[in-house]
């Protein structure tokens, strides 16, 4: 199983490549650019270097977001046309998840942040696999939440809490300050990784599971800013 994965949600724009259980190759660029000109010359590039054509491509992973409106809709709508054309399924996974993916043998609870602006975060909480018996799982939904009130929602956890996210840097005081056991992880561990995608993406495959191509959406957690303003205008 050949699995290409994307991952355009945030101001990171990363490709990979996976064989069964196997990163192939990874390329991430960590670059306030636009990512449309560049998504698709990365997948084509990466695919050359590894000697593979689309044609072998056998099941897509793709970023749904929270994250940046534009971004999000960039990686989906690539990663759709991609699946069409090639007739393999498409797996979507959160961006949050991702971010928590790799700390998901942590003994703790995992916090993934993604700035939202205007002192938000989208946020979630894991529970990590580093105590026995403990899965890697979601233990609280994805939010749009004012940095203060996840505070408060956090304060009382005994346990480690590790935050990752690009955005940790920002509130780090605020963190250190207010949570019991905060812990903060080293700036790669930070960045949405499409390598990540792909395994997230490989077992849900694997177990028969995949999205309706049509039906598969950006998951935003709020409305757009042009949303906003075309709604006020027009009451």
């Amino acid at each position: 199983m050949l699995i290409l994965a994307i991952d355009s949600s945030t101001k990171v724009g990363s490709v990979s490549l996976i064989n069964d259980n196997k990163l192939v190759a990874e390329s991430l660029l960590n670059l306030k650019l636009n990512h449309s000109p560049r998504l698709m010359p990365e997948i084509i590039d990466l695919l050359e270097k590894t000697d593979y054509q689309l044609e072998d491509v056998t099941g897509i992973g793709v970023t749904v977001g929270p994250g940046s409106f534009t971004g999000t809709r960039i990686g989906v709508a690539t990663a759709k046309t991609l699946a069409q054309s090639l007739e393999v399924p498409i797996v979507s996974v959160s961006t949050l998840e991702v971010l928590a993916y790799s700390l998901k043998h942590v003994s703790g609870y995992i916090c993934p942040l993604i700035d939202a602006r205007r002192s938000r975060v989208f946020s979630s909480l894991y529970s990590g696999s580093g105590v026995e018996g403990v899965e890697f799982k979601l233990q609280t939904e994805e939010a749009l939440i004012n940095i203060d009130d996840l505070l408060v929602e956090l304060k009382d956890i005994a346990e480690p809490i590790y935050f990752v996210g690009a955005v940790v840097n920002n509130y780090k005081f605020k963190l250190a300050e207010n949570i019991k056991k905060p812990q903060f992880v080293e700036h790669s561990f930070n960045l949405p990784r499409a390598g990540a995608v792909a395994n997230l993406a490989r077992v849900k495959l694997e177990s028969g599971e995949s999205d309706q191509l049509f039906a598969l959406t950006p998951n935003y957690l709020k409305r757009s800013q042009a949303e906003i303003q075309w709604e006020a205008k027009n009451n």
